[in-house]
């Protein structure tokens, strides 16, 4: 079978589920064990652990899917109000740093370790029961809106030297990427995502309908852009 676009995100499905049954075979720990390891790639290329690795990242993007294949509806939070909420994992991150954390914040802590060590309170499964009901309707909403791991990373991430590139000559402007990104970014806006919610799922790549988002580097994206305008 020849590979395409589309195969990512049937690749990003295989790694997501060898994690998940990692959790049930002790083939990976309850706590995530590669991040003290994870600062120098992340730097580099961008957080992958969050789109493709995260057992409580991908229960969300199954049970999304499975919305989408029922035809449930879908919602985005608009622009208006996006740009602000996702500020909110920042402010528990920084809340976090100083010591002082909510419950609901345990949902990733909860589906990780509580759930499968047996010891889930009733207090948790709750808090998970809604995260899941939510990811039948909006994209990720943990991770979008209340993950402190997530939003540690992320701040790191805005560095990269690779990542999502749009060549805006080639763009038609359709918006499908904006549409279907599970983090609610622009990415129709933007020639290179720096942006911080980023997790690279690389579904923007997988939607385009003209080809034109690609995973690259920065320079190599410049050289391109440059190219472009010569011609």
């Amino acid at each position: 079978m020849k590979f395409s676009r589309k195969n990512i995100q049937d690749l990003r499905f295989i790694v997501q589920l060898i994690f998940m049954l990692g959790l049930f075979i002790s083939f990976m720990p309850y706590y995530n064990p590669f991040g003290k390891y994870l600062f120098l790639p992340i730097l580099i290329a961008g957080v992958f652990f969050c789109g493709w690795v995260c057992p409580f990242g991908a229960l969300q993007d199954w049970t999304s899917k499975i919305a989408r294949f029922f035809k449930l509806p879908r919602y985005q939070v608009p622009d208006r109000f996006q740009k602000y909420l996702q500020l909110s994992r920042y402010v528990f991150y920084a809340l976090g740093i100083l010591g002082i954390s909510f419950a609901i914040l345990n949902a990733r802590h909860a589906f990780n370790k509580s759930l499968f060590s047996g010891h889930l309170t009733i207090v948790a499964g709750i808090i998970l029961l809604i995260f899941i009901l939510l990811s039948l309707f909006i994209d990720r909403p943990f991770c979008n809106y209340f993950c402190q791991k997530g939003a540690s990373y992320g701040l790191l991430s805005v560095l990269r030297i690779f990542g999502i590139s749009r060549d805006n000559s080639q763009c038609v402007h359709c918006k499908l990427c904006d549409k279907r990104c599970p983090m609610n970014i622009k990415i129709e806006s933007n020639e290179f995502v720096r942006h911080p919610n980023c997790i690279n799922c690389m579904t923007c790549v997988s939607v385009c309908p003209k080809k034109c988002i690609n995973y690259k580097l920065f320079i190599e994206q410049k050289t391109d852009k440059i190219s472009s305008q010569k011609k």
